[in-house]
């Protein structure tokens, strides 16, 4: 906003301007939100969450994946391009959110399993599409659709001839060229010009080959009879040799412009596809009027729009910087009246950002300033041209002469104009508009372009019909040049990162997602997600939208709302139980993501509340200590159960002492005992090797040994009818499905309750 004149219609009188808006804001150009979703939510959800949060239709983005990609060359951290951001579109097949966060986090380097499945912030990036639709205006073509169903030529000319002289429809072209090219075009609106083509195409119908013209858009029949529609390209002159046989048979100049053929490109096809036809075909209706038999395309043309500069240390050479985007023009636009709408887009990045600047601070502004006040002047100059053009072709159909002539209108002399005005507008531009081949951004080797050109400011030619997908746009930008007797430094680039709106209650999720990356930093060598982080996620606070139907108890109405949850009374037996399957009404899945969970001292004290009585007891009351895990192994369609437990003390009637405490001293002084014996417990599972007793025997008494010289009791691992013993450090697995743990205090009932009576 206020680049290229629009009018900030948003702004109310006591904002202040210089306060950054937050999202959603029209003055933003890049907005960011957090969107919290759960791991088998879809990803058209996400697509509606998006719009809701930020009023953007979901039709009108376009997901990505970003890679932030920094580069050595740039030696200033201020320096824009110093970073180059690469999108990939994301695959338009909808699916779990957790694929789309594993296939972003799954790219970066030293990454663990237990990473790629941890829950965590996942980066896209969405591009809004640059066309803004005017509200809705008669569609002048709408006399002319029927001719797609005519078979007989010569009907068909009469309804053309027809349409064209009816009052109605030329009020209706009128009105949509009234608004066509205003005040508003590539501000505020960006005006399809389909129906205006299509009346175009039949306001310049040739009668004879004299009226042949450039840029005339057609629908021709190739030669397997399918109707594609394309634009003249050229008007093939007869050559010397017919011209002067036709003067030696007397024939006059109408033979000899008979002879005149024209070359048709069609839409999304290269040039080797293009066709020659002479006026004869036109009349006998193998090339008709704009989408008389061809189907129109509503789809926009879109293509990516890469930053580029040319690196002058060395060997030169080019290359990619700063934001990329996606930008779609209409099928219709000249490319002249698609040059503006690329030209208003790239002026984003020229946005005065007073942080931004780069030394010396007053002469970036200047040149900033002078490059907007180009920018703005060389899409007047395009918009006017274009207009202009298009009220020229449609004159003779909405304001005839007395006598009923049309009047012809020079296209010829008309875009030399043009070219004569941007050829001192386009070198004051801080950059050079290019087309290259969208796998090949950077030109050919070693940097140079014979791959690309020029973009074609053109009258001629429309878009649908010189871009296709295997295109892209290059804005690259010129390095600003200073005299050679000034000492003062000089900034190489009037590029400008533009500024990043973050959402207010997005703000709070990030600085929580950073504090709790930096207090699992510790714990991050161990791999996995600490048991206190799931406590965490279980009693934060949760936002209830509207859309959750949460009805206030006080006032019965549906509101939004805010839920946390904590603990009040602690069991003597704590049992928790993890969520290994998650499963949604179209996707499931197993999350095999390892918690680290603590085999003795477990203080829940953290999630209690402050007033629960339990924390006005001994520290004993509010801890606990594991005694049993119960894993899976295998996944959604089908596994295997296997259990472990700590064997504890037995008295000397052999019964087990349910009030053992254990301090936890000596766990860390096993390691030892462990590596003695670690042979043993590999070779411990279901073998049937003829050695077996020998293993059991070895394993026993390595188990016995264990038990009487360490101070943690033995933890042993029950498989069906197999009982072995298992190293303590084997307990934590990404298998643990649900753990039990007993408090170091258990209650004197529960005491009396699971004693034995003799």
């Amino acid at each position: 906003p206020g680049t290229l004149g629009r009018p900030n219609h948003s702004d109310e009188g006591g904002n202040n301007s210089n306060s950054a808006p937050s999202p959603p804001s029209d003055k933003l150009i890049i907005e960011e939100y957090v969107i919290p979703m759960s791991r088998l939510a879809d990803v058209g959800d996400l697509r509606l969450r998006l719009q809701n949060i930020s009023g953007i239709s979901a039709s009108r983005m376009k997901l990505c994946k970003k890679d932030e990609i920094v580069s050595k060359a740039a030696s200033q951290s201020n320096d824009p391009s110093r970073t180059y951001f690469k999108v990939t579109p994301l695959p338009e097949k909808e699916g779990p959110c957790i694929q789309l966060a594993r296939q972003l986090s799954g790219t970066k380097v030293n990454q663990t399993a237990e990473d790629i499945a941890r829950p965590s912030i996942t980066s896209i990036i969405a591009f809004e599409s640059t066309l803004r639709a005017r509200p809705e205006v008669p569609d002048a073509g709408d006399k002319s659709n029927g001719n797609a169903d005519l078979t007989d030529e010569e009907t068909a000319d009469e309804d053309e001839d027809d349409a064209i002289g009816d009052k109605e429809y030329q009020r209706s072209v009128a009105k949509m060229l009234h608004i066509y090219g205003d005040k508003d075009e590539c501000r505020l609106y960006d005006t399809n010009p389909t129906a205006l083509s299509k009346a175009m195409s039949r306001a310049l119908w040739p009668k004879s080959a004299a009226d042949f013209k450039i840029g005339l858009r057609v629908d021709a029949i190739d030669h397997r009879s399918h109707w594609f529609p394309g634009s003249v390209v050229e008007v093939i002159q007869p050559s010397k040799d017919v011209t002067e046989a036709s003067e030696a048979e007397g024939k006059g100049d109408d033979d000899t412009a008979d002879k005149t053929k024209v070359r048709v490109h069609f839409d999304n096809f290269s040039s080797k596809w293009d066709e020659t036809y002479g006026i004869e075909q036109f009349k006998k209706g193998r090339v008709r009027p704009l989408y008389s038999h061809a189907n129109h395309k509503p789809k926009p043309v879109e293509f990516l729009v890469y930053h580029r500069h040319r690196i002058k240390s060395g060997n030169s050479y080019n290359a990619l910087f700063g934001q990329p985007f996606y930008l779609q023009c209409h099928n219709e636009w000249s490319t002249a009246r698609a040059g503006a709408h690329v030209l208003a887009q790239v002026s984003r990045f020229l946005q005065d950002n007073e942080g931004a600047r780069r030394e010396p601070s007053d002469q970036f502004y200047q040149s900033s300033e002078n490059a907007r006040a180009v920018v703005t002047q060389t899409i007047d100059v395009l918009l006017d041209f274009d207009r202009k053009y298009v009220e020229s072709a449609l004159k003779p159909m909405v304001d005839r002469n007395s006598d009923g002539i049309r009047r012809s209108t020079s296209t010829h002399v008309m875009s030399q104009k043009l070219s004569k005005k941007l050829a001192l507008l386009l070198p004051l531009l801080p950059f050079d508009v290019r087309v290259c081949a969208s796998d090949s951004p950077l030109g050919g080797q070693q940097g140079s372009s014979a791959e690309e050109c020029a973009f074609p400011f053109s009258l001629l030619r429309t878009m649908g019909n010189y871009m296709n997908a295997r295109h892209a746009v290059v804005v690259h930008w010129r390095e600003k040049e200073t005299s050679k007797n000034t000492e003062r430094p000089r900034h190489p680039l009037l590029y400008v990162n533009p500024e990043v709106g973050i959402h207010e209650r997005s703000k709070g999720v990030l600085e929580a997602d950073a504090a709790a990356k930096a207090a699992a930093g510790s714990s991050k060598a161990h791999g996995g997600v600490q048991l206190g982080v799931c406590l965490d996620e279980f009693c934060k606070e949760q936002h209830l939208p509207e859309t959750d139907s949460w009805r206030c108890p006080n006032c019965k109405e549906i509101r939004e709302g805010n839920q946390h949850m904590v603990l009040w009374r602690l069991p003597d037996i704590l049992v928790f139980h993890l969520k290994r399957f998650n499963c949604s009404a179209r996707w499931r899945e197993k999350i095999t993501t390892k918690v680290n969970f603590p085999l003795t001292g477990l203080n829940m004290s953290e999630w209690c509340d402050k007033d629960s009585p339990f924390l006005e007891g001994p520290e004993e009351s509010y801890v606990y200590d594991l005694f049993g895990v119960v894993n899976h192994y295998g996944g959604m369609t089908g596994g295997h159960y296997v259990s472990t437990c700590k064997a504890t003390a037995c008295g000397a009637d052999g019964s087990e002492e349910v009030a053992y405490n254990f301090s936890g001293a000596g766990v860390n002084e096993i390691d030892a005992e462990e590596e003695t014996t670690q042979s043993v417990w590999k070779g411990l599972g279901r073998s049937k090797e003829k050695d077996a007793a020998s293993a059991s025997t070895k394993a026993a008494t390595a188990a016995a040994r264990f038990v009487a010289e360490s101070s943690e009791p033995v933890w042993l691992q029950f498989d069906d009818d197999l009982v072995d013993p298992i190293p303590p450090k084997h307990v934590v697995s990404e298998m643990a499905y649900v753990l039990f743990y007993r408090r170091r205090r258990i209650s004197p009932s529960n005491v009396a309750k699971y004693s034995t009576l003799e």
